[in-house]
């Protein structure tokens, strides 16, 4: 590659515009968590009520959902914890409330000491057309 066509791939990257949709704070969010429950699916799904409990007196607009992989190949019985939120903003927002609050740091310091945990996060910002 030639100097001049370099120079132009680099302005093209920077200057490029993107997807409106993955900069706009707006659109709803999917926070999906991958847990390990170390065999006491019963013991993290109450953790997770009692998590649902928390967000629900601070007020935060927040879904949860736990689910399962099934037919999953190596995956199958996977655990997922998935947070439903209006916004990216109000994700931000949840995020920060939760990871002050004293009740939610116990239940988090209670599954590590059962041997539970998140193991990877995936954020997803909505792009369904309307």
């Amino acid at each position: 590659m030639n100097k001049l066509t370099i120079l132009c791939f680099l302005i093209f990257s920077i200057i490029a515009p993107t997807d409106a949709t993955a900069t706009d704070q707006t659109r709803p969010v999917i926070d999906m968590i991958i847990a390990d429950v170390n065999g006491d699916l019963q013991g993290f799904l109450e953790r997770m009520n009692r998590v649902e409990a928390v967000a629900h007196r601070l007020g935060l607009p927040a879904k949860l959902r736990v689910l399962q992989a099934t037919f999953a190949g190596p995956k199958n019985g996977e655990i997922y914890l998935l947070w439903e939120l209006p916004s990216f903003n109000a994700f931000a927002d949840a995020e920060t409330k939760l990871h002050q609050d004293a009740e939610f740091l116990a239940i988090l310091d209670e599954m590590g000491a059962a041997g539970q945990s998140f193991t990877s996060e995936l954020l997803a910002v909505e792009v369904t057309l309307e």
